[in-house]
């Protein structure tokens, strides 16, 4: 199957995208998006050797590059490029100027659970009750926009790296059926303007790839229930600041034979709040990012706080942007788990709708575990993505 999934992905190739029209109205519409992206593992270490390892499932060294569908490369493998290569579609219809459905289809080379079918990560109705105020309410399946790159991470031609930090980028539940409201208006008459967004739903993952296969090595499930949050962004063309608040109940428990259920997490309070801020001025390119998860039940023994962050500087020439970026997680309870990485990327935009990125990456695992956790690497990547 994965062959054939890399066979329609060149089929997308420079040359052959394009906006489809599917149907003579022109309001039933597809659009796509692609990444093709080959990486290889250098060198690691772990704990101060660099004799192979194994961690879970991988041979080490090796390196975590998508924790929500736990694509790791290992270095025994060479050049692998199945971890992240995805091809995405959004079919939309609109029934009147107010009111649209929109689907957006992701098959990936790598889904633990799916092999190479489509996942839905979007299907929603939207609709603006009042054409004269820029409101919209829409309901259905949406990827949680939990961070500044959350909600479209999978569109990689949208942002400078390969793929935002996976330091920060990462969790066991990334989606959630429910509503949403959003806003936007400028502000008076100034360059500022305003967009927010206030959201609430639930989502449930059985045998969760990320719980299972990175934490657990056995089936484990994951449930995020009453989710509601809300973002809001200020931009004035130079300076976008964004500030997030999210909380939820988490629930994560494993199953034996008669389904007597083992409770690891058993609907607890939980509390993510995020800080952006990103710069585009005379071609500087800054990106930042400062983010907080908190689970605190003292009378469980519960103290689960992660903090984690991003820092990235770039310049852009003309159709190339070289970028310095670094990244950082950890726990504030012992034993700590903790993360941090350097990455080196330049894209290259060679023609329209399309990029070439090629990034290295040097990561060092900081963990206080007695045992290696992925532990240090140094890889590099390259990455054809496009949107059509």
């Amino acid at each position: 199957m994965k062959s054939k999934f890399l066979l329609a992905l060149a089929a997308l190739l420079p040359g052959f995208s394009q906006a489809i029209n599917l149907d003579d109205s022109g309001s039933l519409t597809l659009t796509g998006f692609y990444s093709l992206t080959a990486g290889k593992v250098l060198s690691g270490t772990a704990q101060g050797s660099s004799t192979p390892w194994t961690y879970q499932n991988w041979k080490c060294p090796c390196m975590m590059q998508n924790w929500e569908y736990t694509g790791v490369y290992q270095k025994e493998k060479g050049w692998q490029l199945d971890q992240e290569s995805l091809l995405g579609v959004q079919i939309k219809k609109e029934f009147s100027p107010n009111f649209s459905f929109t689907t957006q289809l992701v098959t990936r080379a790598l889904n633990p659970n799916r092999g190479s079918k489509p996942t839905i990560d979007w299907a929603y109705f939207s609709w603006n009750p009042w054409p004269e105020q820029p409101i919209t309410i829409q309901a259905g399946r949406f990827r949680i926009p939990l961070y500044y790159y959350s909600d479209y991470l999978y569109i990689g031609y949208a942002y400078p790296w390969v793929r935002p930090a996976p330091d920060v980028y990462g969790w066991p539940i990334y989606a959630y059926d429910g509503v949403n409201i959003g806003y936007k208006t400028q502000l008076g008459k100034s360059d500022w303007s305003l967009a927010a967004q206030l959201w609430y739903g639930g989502f449930t993952q059985r045998n969760n790839a990320y719980d299972t296969l990175i934490y657990y090595t056995t089936p484990t499930h994951e449930k995020w229930k009453q989710i509601t949050g809300g973002w809001v962004t200020l931009n004035n063309g130079v300076l976008e600041l964004r500030a997030m608040l999210m909380k939820h109940r988490a629930t994560v428990w494993q199953e034996d034979a008669s389904g007597a259920k083992t409770y690891l997490l058993n609907n607890q309070f939980t509390r993510i709040a995020g800080l952006a801020a990103n710069l585009d001025y005379n071609n500087w390119i800054v990106k930042s990012e400062f983010d907080r998860f908190e689970q605190i039940n003292p009378e469980a023994g519960i103290r689960n706080i992660y903090k984690y962050a991003l820092l990235g500087v770039g310049y852009n020439y003309g159709n190339w942007t070289p970028m310095f970026t670094m990244s950082r997680y950890t726990t504030v309870t012992e034993p700590i788990e903790a993360r941090s990485s350097k990455y080196f990327s330049l894209r290259w935009d060679f023609r329209k709708d399309t990029a070439l990125k090629i990034q290295y990456d040097i990561t060092k695992d900081k963990s206080h575990y007695p045992y290696p956790f992925f532990g240090d690497a140094r890889m590099l990547s390259v990455s054809l993505q496009g949107v059509f």
